[in-house]
């Protein structure tokens, strides 16, 4: 194992759970602050981070049962950061017990014997330890079987039905997939390229312009590509948000919560950079990275507007023939690609985000024109956000009605929306969504 990654994987773990931020977060500013800049070592970094934070549970309960809850709580973040990573690698990694060895030998250099001192009969225990399950309720022992917090599990097997509930808990990480941007150069040209530096793609049937990338030898977000605006990496459900929306050339779009701006730039390109497009949003932070997202995509009929979306005042004076709104959400469905977000959030989470969002989508209808439509989406699997936020809408706005969206790759809507779509990991192979389509009579 390299030293500098397993040194960084440790620093941006303890970062994660100091400030409760995201993996790639973490990553950006670990490396910044160590000054690695390998690639290769940052991309073991990564796979080290994401390993250990997907399985986060179970990898807790093994060192609970290790050292004793009361002395595993009691350790520093650095070395409860490598712990994780240790039992990852030694439990799950598929390695030989000499990996063990190299790694205990590297976290002593790295974090110092006497800081290691706690766990260092843990760590010749744990190779030969498994877990223990008994006295668990079956959704305990699920959500260790399957890596995901016991609400969750609880949450899915009422939604779905158990069997159903467990393919989802079980899918494998969706692939990557771009989108290319006819803004600037064609699709002939840009899938050259990209298969020139050994990136393998696949077509996606039903979505123009999107690829599935089935080999990536180097990040794609490092491609020559990438910086001159080629493609953007985009899941497909993501896409199909902009696809159901067909805005046409010459329209007014309201484009809400929009950084960093992946729809924006998707909607810009179906409008041939024709018609006006103003994307709200509430953190100038996030607006600057929109900024830079479109100047490299070549959009220019759109305009950021900095607003809470929580907040009738907040919005521009505008009516439009679309809106579309990606708001807030627990993101239930990207916790392949977040891992994260499984154990920052509570049960409790989905309501709240549930008003964030209703409120959202009202204050949205007052700026559709009659004939005009909005498209609500999120990459949530539950239906407190989804469904309902959308069958709440419709009791208080009678001029709007659900519409089909089209194209169809996803499945029915629950609560009798079939209209609207919902697509899932084991199903589609992307991430977890829901979109609607209403229009205004």
């Amino acid at each position: 194992m390299q030293r500098e990654a397993l040194t960084t994987a440790i620093e941006a773990l303890s970062w994660m759970e100091l400030r409760r931020i995201n993996e790639r977060l973490a990553l950006r500013r670990t490396a910044r602050q160590l000054d690695i800049r390998e690639e290769s070592t940052l991309r073991h970094a990564y796979r080290l981070i994401m390993e250990a934070t997907r399985r986060r549970n179970a990898l807790d309960h093994l060192a609970v049962q290790a050292l004793g809850r009361e002395e595993f709580e009691a350790l520093n973040l650095g070395v409860r950061s490598f712990l994780r990573v240790y039992i990852s690698e030694v439990k799950y990694g598929g390695g030989p017990y000499s990996e063990a060895v190299e790694i205990a030998e590297q976290a002593r250099e790295i974090l110092g014997a006497r800081e290691l001192a706690p766990v260092e009969e843990a760590l010749d225990l744990i190779p030969h330890m498994e877990i223990q399950l008994e006295g668990l309720t079956a959704d305990e022992a699920t959500a260790l079987r399957t890596f995901h917090p016991a609400w969750y599990v609880r949450y899915c097997t009422e939604l779905l039905g158990r069997e159903e509930a467990l393919r989802l808990l079980q899918a494998p990480d969706p692939p990557n997939y771009i989108r290319l941007n006819s803004l600037r150069g064609s699709d002939e040209e840009t899938v050259e390229r990209l298969r020139a530096e050994g990136i393998t793609l696949e077509e996606e049937p039903g979505l123009e312009h999107v690829l599935r990338v089935t080999d990536e030898p180097r990040p794609l977000n490092l491609l020559d590509a990438h910086g001159e605006g080629l493609f953007t990496v985009q899941d497909k459900a993501s896409a199909l948000a902009g696809l159901v929306a067909a805005p046409e050339p010459g329209m007014t779009v309201l484009d809400v919560c929009a950084a960093p701006g992946g729809k924006t730039g998707h909607l810009a390109q179906l409008m041939g950079n024709r018609g006006r497009i103003l994307s709200l949003d509430f953190s100038e932070r996030r607006l600057d990275t929109w900024r830079r997202e479109m100047a490299r995509l070549g959009v220019e009929n759109a305009e950021p507007v900095l607003g809470d979306a929580r907040k009738a005042r907040a919005f521009p004076d505008v009516e439009a023939d679309l809106v579309l709104v990606d708001p807030p959400c627990t993101g239930t469905g990207t916790f392949n690609r977040t891992p994260s977000g499984k154990w920052r959030l509570t049960s409790r989470s989905i309501d709240r985000m549930r008003l964030i969002q209703r409120r959202i989508l009202y204050n949205c209808a007052d700026h559709v024109v009659e004939g005009g439509s909005i498209v609500y989406c999120t990459c949530s699997v539950t239906a407190e956000e989804n469904e309902m936020v959308i069958r709440d809408f419709l009791q208080v706005h009678g001029d709007f009605g659900l519409m089909e969206s089209e194209p169809r790759l996803g499945l029915p809507g629950l609560m009798g929306q079939d209209e609207a779509q919902r697509l899932y990991p084991h199903i589609h192979g992307c991430n977890g969504f829901y979109l609607a389509k209403l229009a205004r009579a």
